[in-house]
């Protein structure tokens, strides 16, 4: 075949669904994969969470039958303080309105790449995509600063109206097209050890869980499959990088706790994995003339918890719908392509990223720094003890002597948290919908006497005037449901 309508670089997730979409569009699509086969990546497996039935129906029902899915209903979270000792464990459990909602709130499937990968690759061969294996795409074709193509290592040119590049974290398309060199910055590097279990062990230990372990080292996560699981952490990469990637990873095995699990799920190391990961408060540029980033090559993970197998597949759907759109008008230049831009941060994909500064920041103050996060864990710890269930076993004392020792001891800790607080946490306050300021001002006016006689519309008129934090909540033009803007927090510049 001769030119082609699109040019997929990469068989991942996010290369395969834009590949899928761009063919069910009519589009005449190839995409190719350096490895043997889709899912040959060195990276086990992910947690694909209750988004994935929003908005991929179609496909849910097939992936929770594939081999290695396990369903999750739940997190547990480990910690354990610098003597290595599990001091608390707890689970995030949903509540009646995740019960009520669809998806519901925690529900998921932990899946295996080698499973996934392969499955979301048939799918768009199946679709009219041509999949072309065991070929790495080394450059690109450009004509007048547009990407008309590209190049693979034997030198083959296959030329096209578009390119979407899905080749990962260091994407070589980005690299030369000149959208960039380097990261400069949020970017990890994630190491990755890889387990085999038994499988029923695995049910009557793990359950329907993911596990993470958090304390005075790089917070890890735990990804549990059918029939084993892989735990991994990483951190920023920069100058002042100090250890091993493994030597994150044996700070977990160390912790006995960890040890004990692995013996009761009979677990064996079989695979050390390491990849780079972006981790960004908010992509980069993710057009230029002639081709589209989607997923990692975009800078597209979640800033919070770095999950991005959903963001690729959203990001590949919008990829392709915006390539089938330019294409249809002719028109493939860099600024038409701005669209892509404008679709995706319009989408349930640019909200993640609305609160990134935020996200990245708690980060770097908290997991990324086990020093400060050994002193945070002391404070998680009593919090803790402050719980009614907690009170109720603590025999050391009277029960509401025992409670206000706790309270006491929490609230001599508090204070070297009050500058965390203000810088990290305060400001996502602007994220909370202006109907829930207003429920949560209206239940507190009954308590205030000067404010109990005053009408709704003068009480808030008033408060507003008081408060210059309250009164962007207040303003009768602002969406109830969304986040307050941020600019209306920053103070006016000077003309």
């Amino acid at each position: 075949m001769g030119k082609w309508d699109v040019v997929v670089v990469g068989a991942g997730p996010g290369g395969s669904y834009a590949a899928m979409t761009a063919a069910k569009l009519g589009l005449r699509t190839v995409f190719f994969e350096r490895g043997r086969k889709p899912g040959e990546k060195n990276s086990s497996g992910c947690g694909l969470g209750q988004r994935w039935w929003r908005d991929f129906p179609e496909i849910m029902e097939q992936l929770t039958r594939l081999p290695s899915a396990r369903k999750i209903e739940m997190v547990v979270i480990n910690l354990v303080d610098g003597k290595n000792r599990l001091r608390y464990r707890c689970g995030t459990t949903g509540s009646d309105l995740c019960a009520r909602r669809w998806p519901h709130g925690m529900d998921g499937i932990s899946i295996y790449r080698k499973d996934l990968d392969p499955f979301l690759a048939e799918l768009a061969v199946r679709a009219g995509a041509e999949l072309r294996t065991s070929t790495l795409i080394t450059d690109v074709v450009m004509e007048d600063g547009v990407v008309r193509g590209v190049v693979t290592e034997r030198g083959e040119k296959i030329l096209c109206d578009m390119v979407i590049a899905a080749d990962g974290a260091m994407s070589t398309m980005a690299r030369r097209a000149g959208m960039r060199n380097r990261w400069k910055g949020g970017c990890t590097l994630v190491a990755q050890l890889d387990f085999s279990c038994n499988p029923d062990k695995m049910d009557d230990v793990i359950g329907a869980a993911e596990w993470c372990w958090f304390g005075p080292l790089y917070g890890a996560y735990q990804v549990n499959f059918r029939d084993g699981f892989h735990i991994g952490n990483g951190r920023w990469l920069r100058p002042d990088w100090d250890m091993k990637p493994t030597e994150m990873i044996s700070r977990v095995l160390d912790i006995p706790a960890f040890q004990a699990m692995c013996r009761a799920v009979e677990a064996k190391p079989r695979e050390y994995q390491a990849h780079l990961l972006p981790w960004l408060e908010r992509p980069r540029k993710t057009y230029t003339g002639g081709m589209l980033l989607v997923g990692d090559a975009a800078g597209f993970p979640c800033p919070l918890e770095a999950e991005g197998i959903w963001h690729a597949c959203v990001s590949g759907k919008i990829a392709a719908e915006t390539a089938s759109w330019a294409i249809s008008r002719g028109d493939v230049s860099e600024s038409a392509l701005s669209e892509y831009e404008r679709r995706w941060k319009s989408s349930s994909l640019g909200k993640e990223h609305e609160f990134g500064s935020e996200f990245v920041g708690i980060w770097n103050a908290s997991v990324f720094d086990p020093g400060n996060m050994e002193k945070q864990i002391q404070l998680l710890l009593e919090f803790s003890m402050l719980h009614p269930f907690s009170i109720v076993f603590d025999w050391g004392d009277a029960h509401m002597d025992c409670f206000n020792q706790h309270l006491g001891h929490f609230l001599d800790i508090a204070p070297q948290f009050a500058d965390f607080g203000r810088k990290y946490i305060a400001p996502l306050a602007r994220g909370i919908w202006p109907e829930n300021v207003k429920r949560i001002l209206l239940a507190l006016k009954p308590r205030i006497p000067v404010f109990r006689r005053l009408k709704d519309e003068d009480y808030f008129r008033l408060l507003a005037r008081i408060s210059k934090t309250l009164a962007p909540y207040l303003k009768p033009g602002i969406d109830q449901r969304a986040p307050v803007p941020r600019e209306v927090f920053e103070a006016p510049r000077r003309r």
